[in-house]
């Protein structure tokens, strides 16, 4: 899978890279963290997110983990319904530091013609920014409810 690829930037936080790996390992995480009114309807494992934003039912599995350095994300859907578009979501954590990591995301995705004119000239500002924000998040600059794309 690679018709589009796309290389996050690289930012440095101030965590250690083994905190990071365990807090992205599990998805059920990223859920616990939502406001209240915005867990309905999401469905979490420690493998699994699935759930519906803004009529669309979407969900990622977590497919590969090699600790603490690399976490791999694809589509999923428990139903087995096809993907709006097949993706791969890479994350990358490198030791600065004993108190600090480079992370990184890469994005490979299978976009149709309409996606890629839609949505393939904002998939780089929408990576940095999720990296950004995570960044924030992990260091405990901003909650994981102000989150935004």
């Amino acid at each position: 899978m690679k018709d589009t690829h796309v290389t996050g930037k690289t930012v440095a936080i101030r965590q250690p890279a083994h905190l990071l790996y365990a807090a992205f390992s599990d998805l059920r995480n990223f859920v616990e963290r939502l406001p209240e009114d915005k867990k309905q309807g999401i469905k979490a494992t420690q493998d699994t997110i699935e759930g519906t934003v803004k009529g669309i039912s979407m969900g990622v599995k977590i497919v590969e983990r090699t600790p603490f350095s690399h976490i791999r994300i694809a589509d999923f859907s428990e139903s087995g319904a096809p993907p709006i578009f097949p993706f791969e979501l890479n994350l990358y954590f490198a030791v600065r530091d004993e108190q600090t990591t480079d992370f990184h995301m890469e994005l490979n995705a299978e976009l149709s013609f309409m996606f890629k004119v839609m949505i393939g000239g904002k998939l780089q500002e929408g990576i940095d920014k999720i990296t950004e924000q995570l960044a924030m998040a992990a260091e405990g600059k901003m909650p994981v409810s102000d989150f935004s794309l």
